[in-house]
């Protein structure tokens, strides 16, 4: 008799140089990029601020992020039923590369300005592995969550920003984003038991030996496209305010996939692995983006910013749950057709997402100390989007507060010192709030047939402790002229 298993509880999304979360502390551009900063970072915050980069500059920023989850299962106990023993501590250790390369041209002097950003905006995932030795099997509660979950995303954003009239101080910008989807998942599967109970050997009943359960190894590519658009009113320079609107959309993939089963599902008792087709779809928010900024002085400006992810518009409710759609190369359930196999795999498969809107709140400075040498920083408290009933090990979002320091040293290129070469490092540090959670999405608090621990989908509780902590170090180069 067959029964049918879900191998996607939960996959991990976030944003820039931050695995297993949502909120994104890593900042494209240095501490004074935002929604009024006119260099080429302005394609991603507000294509509007374009107008403040006059003639020709381009830019290149590379961010590096340490990114350290801890897990703490909370499940039947804190013991693993297979062993007796407690869960192990699920470990992600992620070094996450974040990029950022953009140019922008002033093709009619203050009136038209043109850009063009390739970033990798969207990074994360989990890799619970670190904390395993000889895996299979795995002994972590992330067991039945994605064991190794990689989201990559890159983006191409061409933009303009037109004056209309340069006494007006007000510019209006418009740009498109194209982006590349790619998505690649390991992940374990509760075929509706935890262990195998008891066995039979040589007439004796005795305890089953402890077993992985079906493996999803998945690796999907796609690509979307939005918008955005924006406005910078510029006209005092001590309350220069920019705002921008960036669309949703949904991330898709589609890819191949395969299902190892184990002997103890196989008929003959032979370990066996089927090849599939499997899609993924992942909504996204728009996102609205305010700043302040105030030239003090010359030399000095100080200014705030305001990040509004709007993740209640595409996934506050049951369509905002991941989609995954998983089927074996003749259209079939996995498992279906083959007579070997005791069990199938559902081509419908949900993940668990209903999120809250979350903001972003950022104080920063610069100051120009001479022709060559400019210090700035940056603080901030982001909030997190996944409330506590949708938190995995791979649904993963921290409330967090950090900043970021940063110096840059430009070397002029030519007598007249317009055009010239700028080098720059930069260091941010995240302070994530430990998460303590019970009641995750299959308890009694929020009923729902998709995530149930004794129905098909076999979904499990994420009730544990999550803790976490990201460094990232940066690098600056550009050129204007």
């Amino acid at each position: 008799m067959r029964t049918a298993a879900a191998l996607l509880s939960s996959l991990a999304f976030s944003l820039p140089a931050m695995a297993g979360s949502i909120q994104a502390p890593g900042v494209l551009g240095g501490p004074d990029a935002g929604p009024t900063t006119g260099n080429p970072a302005a394609t991603v915050y507000n294509p509007a601020a374009l107008s403040g980069a006059h003639g020709f500059q381009s830019m290149l920023d590379v961010q590096l992020a340490s990114v350290r989850i801890d897990a703490t299962s909370w499940r039947n106990g804190g013991f693993d039923p297979n062993t007796g023993e407690p869960y192990t501590l699920a470990k992600a250790r992620v070094k996450a590369p974040v990029t950022f390369l953009g140019f922008s041209y002033e093709i009619l002097d203050d009136k038209l300005t043109a850009g063009l950003g390739l970033a990798t905006p969207f990074i994360g995932g989990g890799d619970y592995t670190a904390g395993e030795n000889n895996p299979p099997p795995y002994t972590s509660h992330q067991r039945y969550f994605g064991v190794n979950t990689k989201v990559i995303t890159g983006q191409v954003i061409p933009a303009v920003s037109f004056t209309p009239v340069k006494d007006w101080g007000l510019h209006v910008g418009a740009g498109m984003t194209y982006t590349i989807d790619i998505i690649q998942v390991t992940k374990t599967s509760n075929t509706g038991t935890e262990g195998l109970g008891t066995t039979v050997e040589d007439g004796q009943q005795v305890a089953a030996p402890y077993t992985t359960d079906a493996v999803l190894s998945g690796e999907a590519m796609g690509s979307h496209i939005g918008w955005n658009v924006g406005l910078l009113f510029d006209k005092y320079k001590l309350a220069q305010v920019g705002v921008s609107y960036t669309s949703g959309g949904t991330f898709h993939a589609e890819g191949d996939a395969k299902v190892d089963f184990p002997g103890f599902l196989v008929t003959g008792g032979e370990a066996k692995t089927l090849k599939g087709d499997v899609e993924v779809n992942i909504k996204l928010p728009p996102i609205l983006r305010a700043g302040l900024n105030s030239q003090v002085t010359d030399a000095w400006n100080v200014g705030v910013s305001w990040d509004h992810y709007m993740w209640h518009q595409c996934c506050g409710k049951r369509d905002g749950d991941i989609d995954i759609k998983l089927k074996d190369k003749q259209g079939n359930a996995i498992g279906e057709s083959d007579d070997d196999v005791q069990i199938s795999v559902n081509k419908q498969q949900y993940s668990p997402r209903r999120l809250w809107d979350a903001n972003n709140y950022t104080l920063f400075t610069g100051y120009q100390l001479d022709d060559r040498v400019w210090v700035g920083g940056r603080a901030g408290y982001n909030q997190n989007a996944v409330p506590d009933y949708a938190v995995g090990a791979t649904n993963l979002d921290f409330e967090n507060v950090g900043f970021m320091v940063a110096a840059r040293y430009r070397l002029p290129m030519n007598k007249t010192g317009d055009k010239g070469m700028t080098v720059g490092l930069a260091y941010s540090k995240f302070f994530l709030f430990t998460r303590e959670i019970s009641g995750t999405a299959w308890g009694a608090d929020v009923p729902d047939e998709r995530f149930s621990p004794t129905e098909a989908p076999y979904n499990v509780s994420g009730d544990g402790v999550y803790e976490g902590r990201v460094d990232i170090v940066g690098f600056r180069l550009g050129y204007d002229g």
